[in-house]
């Protein structure tokens, strides 16, 4: 898996999310298969690295939304687990107004992390403009979901 990350890092990312890397090989659709633990730490240490193409940052975080959200919990508490090492790149995400698409990501991924709901709270005033409006305070209680 790593390597057909790293060669399709390296061409524009596909129109469908994982398309050719993750896709049918980590999930189908949101059923998770045995890759999904590991894939979730590779893309995990991609959020970090900075060579990897910022236009990728949506594509890396949708994926990780569909293996910490996937139907075997099992197999999606490890990926949460796994992705947990990245909050701080997701909080960059946010605040960093490069996408709504890949902050927006980023903010419902970080949602799978209870104690991470007051920060949460703070980034969705701070950084309103940078979500998508379904995730603006007036239409999204953080404190309703269950994590």
């Amino acid at each position: 898996m790593p390597q057909h990350l790293v060669a399709a890092l390296s061409k524009p990312p596909p129109e469908r999310v994982g398309e050719g890397w993750a896709d049918n090989h980590v999930y189908v659709q949101s059923n998770l298969m045995a890759p999904a633990v590991a894939t979730a730490s590779v893309v995990a240490a991609a959020l970090a690295d900075p060579l990897v193409p910022l236009v990728w940052r949506r594509s890396l975080i949708e994926v990780l939304c569909m293996l910490c959200y996937g139907e075997q919990d099992d197999i999606a508490d490890a990926c949460q687990r796994a992705v947990r090492g990245c909050v701080w790149s997701l909080y960059e995400e946010i605040a960093s107004g490069r996408g709504l698409d890949a902050a927006s990501y980023a903010f419902e991924l970080l949602l799978c992390f209870p104690d991470e709901r007051e920060r949460l709270v703070y980034f969705q005033e701070r950084y309103r403009a940078h979500l998508a409006t379904d995730l603006h305070a007036q239409n999204f209680d953080v404190h309703t979901i269950d994590g």
